[in-house]
C-alpha cells in the first residue's frame, strides 16, 4: 500500500512539474522579443534564451569534465565570483527597501533608535504579519545600536545581514548537492549561481520577510534531507536512545531551528513542512521514530521562538488592535488571487476599503470573490493558475526589478544619480542572465520522468526502492519547490518577485537534472573514443 502511494506521488509531482514547464514554454513570444509585463523592459525571444541556456550547458559539460581533477580549483573560482558579484552589489547597485519592506526598516529604526520609548506604527496592528520579521531585525540590529546613527545605517546593516545569509544558503544548498550527487553536481550549481545576478545583487539587499526567510529554509531543509540519509545508512555514533547518532541529533536540532525561524518570519512556510512530511512519511514511514523525534524537536523551537517573540514586542509596547474594523478579511487574499488575473490592483482597493465594518467588509468581500469564481468557470480558473505561473516563471518576467529602484545613500543626489546609471546598464543584462538560467532550469522538468524511468525501470510496478537517498532527496527539493509555488498559484496574488522563495529550489533541480544528462552524454562519448 505505501508502496503505491509512494509510486502515486512521484507520478502526481511529475506531471505538476511537467504542466509547469509547459506553462512556460508558452509564456512568450518565439521568435521576437518579448517586453516585460510593464512594459519596462524588453526581453529576448524563447529561442534566444533557449540558445543562451545552451551556451550555459557548454560552460557546465567543461566544469564537469574540470571538476574531475581540479575540484578544489573549480570550487574556489566559482566561490570567489559569487562572492565578488555580492561585494560589487553592495557598493555598485546597493538597494534600498520600498513599500512594504522601507516600513518595516523604519520601524525597526524607530524601535532600536528610541529604546525603550519607541512606538509601533499603527500599520503593524492593521497587517500583523510583518511584525515577526520586524521583531527579528530588532534582534539582530540591537546589540549594534551604539554604532548606528541614522537610518541609513541600519539600512545598510541589514543589507549585509541578507547578502551574509544569501551566501549562508548557497553554502548549504552546494553542501547538500555535494553530499547527495557529488562534487561535479555542486559545481554546476555554483555555475548556475553566478548567472542568476537578480538574486545575488538585488533580492537579499532588502530586508524584509521572504529574504531573511528563505536562507533558513534552505539550511533547515538540507538538515532534514540529510537526517533521513544518514539514518537510512546508519552513520553516525550511538547515544542515549537507540538509532539517534551524533550527527543525527546534530541534524535534528539544527533543522529544527533553521525551519522554525524560517516558519516564524514567513509562516507560508507551513506548506514547506506539510509537503516534507507527506514526503518523508511515504519514504521513511519505518522511521517514524524519527519523525516522531523531529517533529517534537520543530514543535519546542518555533515554541521557544515565538515566546521570545512575545517578550519582546511587550518590551517594546506592541499591541494587537482588538478593533475588528481594522482588520482585513483573510477573504480579502483569495480576492486578489483570483480577481484581476491573481494581481494586485486599485479596483481591489477598491472593493476591500468600501466598508468600514468589518462583517460588512468581509461579507462585500466574500460576495465580490465568489461571483468572480462564478464568472471565471472551470476553464477560466484554469486559466488563470496558468498565466499566475507565467508571472512567477515566464520569460515575460523582470524579476520584480521596475518596483526596486530606490538606493540607499538618499541624501547624496550625486551618487544617487550614478546608481541609477548603473541600474539602467546593468539591470537589462541581469534579467536575460537570470531569466536564461530560470528557463533553463524549468526545462529540466521535463528530464525528470526520463530519470525516474531509467532509475527504476527493472522495478516492479508499483515499488520503489526506498533506500535511494538521491531519488528522494530530488523529490524533496521538488516538492518544497511544487509546495510554495502552488501556494501562490492556487490560494495567494503573484508578483515577478515572488519567484525568488523558490529559486534556490529551482536551481538544485536543475542542475542536478541538466548534470544527469551531461554526464551520461559524457560517458558515451568517452566510451566510444575508448573503442
Amino acid at each position: 500500500m505505501v508502496s503505491k502511494l509512494r509510486y502515486g506521488l512521484m507520478i502526481l509531482v511529475t506531471v505538476i512539474a511537467v504542466l509547469m514547464m509547459l506553462c512556460v514554454l508558452f509564456s512568450g513570444h518565439l521568435w521576437t522579443a518579448n517586453m516585460t509585463m510593464n512594459n519596462q523592459f524588453t526581453g529576448y525571444s524563447m529561442i534566444k534564451y533557449v540558445l543562451l541556456g545552451l551556451g550555459l550547458l557548454v560552460l557546465s559539460t567543461g566544469v564537469i569534465q574540470l571538476s574531475q581533477r581540479h575540484d578544489k580549483l573549480v570550487k574556489g573560482c566559482l566561490w570567489a565570483i559569487i562572492i565578488g558579484i555580492v561585494i560589487f552589489a553592495m557598493l555598485v547597485q546597493p538597494y534600498a527597501p520600498v513599500y512594504d519592506s522601507m516600513g518595516v526598516n523604519a520601524q525597526v529604526y524607530g524601535l532600536v533608535h528610541n529604546f525603550p520609548n519607541g512606538k509601533w506604527s499603527n500599520y503593524f496592528s492593521i497587517f500583523p504579519n510583518n511584525v515577526p520579521i520586524t521583531t527579528f531585525l530588532f534582534w539582530v540590529d540591537m546589540p549594534l545600536r551604539h554604532f548606528l546613527t541614522g537610518l541609513e545605517d541600519f539600512l545598510l546593516l541589514n543589507a549585509v545581514y541578507g547578502q551574509l545569509l544569501m551566501v549562508f544558503s548557497i553554502y548549504h544548498m552546494s553542501q547538500l548537492a555535494n553530499k547527495m550527487f557529488g562534487k561535479s553536481t555542486r559545481n554546476v550549481l555554483l555555475l548556475f549561481y553566478i548567472f542568476v545576478p537578480t538574486y545575488l545583487m538585488q533580492f537579499t539587499q532588502i530586508g524584509y520577510s521572504d529574504t531573511f526567510s528563505l536562507p533558513f529554509l534552505v539550511a533547515g531543509m538540507r538538515y532534514l534531507i540529510e537526517l533521513f540519509y544518514d539514518v537510512k545508512n546508519g552513520q553516525g555514533d550511538t547515544i542515549f536512545f537507540s538509532g539517534l547518532g551524533v550527527k543525527q541529533a546534530k541534524a535534528v536540532i539544527l533543522a529544527s531551528v533553521f525551519l522554525s525561524l524560517s516558519l516564524f518570519l514567513r509562516p507560508n512556510t507551513i506548506v514547506v513542512l506539510i509537503a516534507s512530511a507527506v514526503i518523508i512519511g511515504l519514504f521513511f514511514w519505518r522511521q517514524w521514530r524519527m519523525i516522531i523525534v523531529l517533529l517534537v524537536a520543530i514543535s519546542l523551537s518555533s515554541f521557544v521562538i515565538k515566546e521570545a517573540g512575545k517578550v519582546t514586542q511587550e518590551t517594546t509596547k506592541y499591541q494587537v488592535s482588538h478593533d475588528k474594523n481594522q482588520q482585513m478579511p483573510i477573504e480579502s487574499w483569495f480576492l486578489t488571487g483570483y480577481y484581476l488575473g491573481g494581481r494586485s490592483g486599485d479596483e481591489i482597493n477598491a472593493i476591500t476599503d468600501k466598508y468600514k465594518q468589518y462583517d460588512q467588509r468581509k461579507a462585500y468581500i466574500r460576495s465580490k470573490l465568489l461571483g468572480k469564481l462564478k464568472e471565471l468557470g472551470a476553464a477560466g480558473i484554469i486559466k488563470t493558475w496558468r498565466d499566475k505561473t507565467n508571472v512567477l516563471f515566464g520569460i515575460k518576467s523582470d524579476f520584480g526589478m521596475q518596483y526596486f529602484k530606490a538606493f540607499r545613500n538618499h541624501g547624496n543626489h550625486a551618487i544617487q544619480n550614478q546608481y541609477l546609471r548603473n541600474y539602467n546598464y546593468l539591470v537589462p543584462k541581469m534579467i536575460h542572465s537570470t531569466m536564461a538560467v530560470t528557463l533553463l532550469s524549468i526545462l529540466s522538468f521535463g528530464l525528470f520522468p526520463l530519470y525516474l524511468w531509467l532509475q527504476y525501470r527493472d522495478e516492479s510496478f508499483g515499488y520503489i526502492d526506498e533506500t535511494d537517498s538521491r531519488t528522494f532527496s530530488l523529490i524533496a527539493v521538488l516538492g518544497v519547490f511544487e509546495s510554495l509555488s502552488l501556494f501562490y498559484v492556487l490560494l495567494w496574488e503573484v508578483q515577478e518577485h515572488y519567484i525568488y522563495m523558490m529559486f534556490p529550489f529551482l536551481l538544485f533541480i536543475g542542475a542536478v537534472l541538466w548534470h544527469w544528462i551531461l554526464n551520461k552524454i559524457i560517458e558515451k562519448v568517452t566510451f566510444k573514443k575508448g573503442i
